[in-house]
């Protein structure tokens, strides 16, 4: 038997190598990720002072275009166990029936609507009213007043307000089940409405994380945990709420959210199941709309819908998380960047190599692909984990790193290319 080996299986193994396209758009991957490691960094340290501003901005911006993106989208369904949300809307035949004079909503109609919640042995309602002054002048309490005043002492449900009295009461004098939480609309400096707070040692809880913790069945102790360590607060993702009316079939966007209107609860419109009993209520007036409109990204809403929007955000993504930790997002940005670049090269280094259209097609889609593919990433992302991906921040660290690499570089893909035209 011959025992010489066959010259095939003398042979070395191949090993694998990365096309040219393929490196080149490893080689820049890798530069990109470099220069986002820097200027998160400088960022967080705030060492380029008011300059940091010219990089903050888009960044704002680009998130803002994540939140028009998804305000027509179905949500995911929230986590299982959570209770179902109820929206009682207060609307303008809600108003037109049950409150048809004054500014000041109709006390006594308030302690109807309220006496009719506790019916369903709701896990919490939160009233985004302002209850804390009886509606008379001088502290003097209407029949209306009263009425309520005598409703809120029978409560047995915890019932949210936004402030510490209530119709010149302290909470806690009334009744135990009344507490106060956070309810204003905070703006960001440029006026418009994103975040849901988060709470400082000595301030109340933002309304809508208080009925997301009574849902969860976390206290007091325990919801301040889950907001500890979010920077300023937790962006919410907006979804438009939907009333009933002609064409529509009232499904919401949010899966577990319902709305009807006051009329139609007090007309036993909600039936009880146990999808209902147990639900969180909120109860809020969306009439005259110019009287609770507030900006956001998505445009004007009613403080109301900005609630909601703000609860169904935390019960269906679980998190106070704004954005995705640094070393997800270098890993998520890197790889799409990698993926984007690779056929950009192969189109512009390859197949228009000779061509005198080269120059013209790597400016218009070397960054826009990327641009694209990003963006997509982002809605994703959003979509599906609740967080905000910035896209806009690679393709600045990209541009940055082909600046750098200009001295370099500079003439040398030019020389090839021309060259290639010889």
């Amino acid at each position: 038997m011959d025992s010489r080996t066959p010259q095939a299986l003398r042979r070395p193994p191949r090993r694998f190598r990365l096309s040219p396209h393929a490196r080149k758009a490893l080689e820049h991957t890798l530069l990109v990720v470099l220069i986002m490691l820097v200027l998160s960094f400088v960022l967080s340290r705030d060492l380029l002072g008011p300059f940091s501003t010219f990089i903050k901005s888009p960044q704002g911006v680009a998130l803002d275009q994540l939140s028009r993106a998804l305000y027509g989208w179905d949500a995911p369904r929230a986590a299982t166990g959570f209770p179902l949300v109820v929206l009682v809307d207060i609307d303008r035949d809600s108003v037109a029936q049950l409150s048809p004079q004054g500014y000041v909503f109709n006390r006594g109609q308030m302690a109807n609507i309220i006496a009719k919640l506790m019916e369903y042995r709701p896990t919490a309602v939160f009233v985004d009213f302002d209850l804390s002054q009886p509606s008379n002048e001088d502290g003097v309490r209407s029949a209306g007043d009263e009425r309520l005043l005598l409703t809120l002492r029978t409560v047995s449900s915890p019932l949210l307000l936004p402030d510490q009295t209530v119709l010149g009461l302290p909470l806690a004098q009334v009744n135990p089940n009344l507490r106060q939480v956070a309810a204003q609309i905070l703006y960001d400096g440029d006026g418009q409405a994103r975040s849901i707070p988060r709470p400082q040692a000595t301030q109340p809880l933002a309304a809508s994380l208080a009925l997301y913790c009574a849902g969860a069945g976390l206290d007091d102790t325990g919801c301040r945990r889950v907001a500890a360590g979010a920077g300023d607060g937790k962006r919410i993702v907006f979804r438009a709420v939907r009333r009933y009316g002609p064409g529509t079939d009232g499904a919401q966007l949010w899966p577990g959210l319902a709305v009807v209107s006051a009329n139609e609860l007090l007309s036993d419109n909600l039936a009880k199941s146990p999808q209902t009993e147990g639900a969180i209520f909120l109860l809020g007036r969306t009439y005259p709309v110019s009287d609770d409109a507030h900006f956001t990204p998505v445009g004007a809403l009613q403080g109301i819908d900005i609630h909601v929007s703000a609860l169904m955000t935390l019960a269906t993504y679980r998190h106070f998380s704004e954005v995705l930790g640094l070393g997800p997002s270098l890993l998520v940005l890197g790889l799409l960047v990698f993926l984007s670049l690779w056929p950009t090269y192969a189109i512009i280094d390859g197949l228009l190599r000779a061509s005198r259209w080269r120059d013209l097609t790597k400016a218009l889609i070397e960054t826009a692909v990327a641009g694209w593919f990003l963006f997509f990433a982002g809605v994703v992302v959003l979509q599906f984990y609740g967080q905000y991906l910035d896209y806009l921040f690679p393709i600045l660290a990209f541009q940055l790193g082909m600046l750098a690499l200009k001295p370099f570089t500079g003439g040398k893909e030019d020389g090839n290319h021309g060259e290639s035209q010889r």
